[in-house]
């Protein structure tokens, strides 16, 4: 009786850790966030993304952790960067933290024109 027990939460436990594995990995953040028509910010949902500016890019790859998103930028010119972020509907928060000049910037959720037709 305990032997068929312990077999049947075993086959329980793998079926969740498929399914688990099988859904992909999202997060808030993913897509394109614009600024302020010349500043946006690019997440794609694996830790990698970039800071789009009219004349350069800078690549970073970022962690979430909670509420709190870390920003670690490839290029040593643009400083790392630690905020508290919200997420509601098309628009995203950003309450600066560690490595930034502090502030509440609103950024806007860019959607796709061919994913919207």
């Amino acid at each position: 009786m305990i032997v068929s027990l312990l077999a049947l939460l075993f086959v329980v436990l793998i079926i969740v850790l498929i399914c688990k594995g099988c859904s992909g990995r999202t997060d808030a953040l993913a897509g394109k966030w614009d600024f302020d028509g010349t500043t946006a910010y690019e997440f794609d949902s694996k830790g990698s993304g970039a800071m789009l500016l009219t004349l350069a890019d800078y690549d970073f790859t970022y962690e979430i952790k909670d509420n709190q998103l870390y920003i670690d930028f490839v290029n040593e010119s643009a400083h790392d960067a630690t905020y508290e972020f919200s997420v509601k509907g098309d628009t995203l928060i950003l309450i600066g933290g560690e490595g930034t000049i502090g502030g509440t910037y609103e950024l806007t959720k860019v959607h796709d024109k061919k994913a919207d037709k």
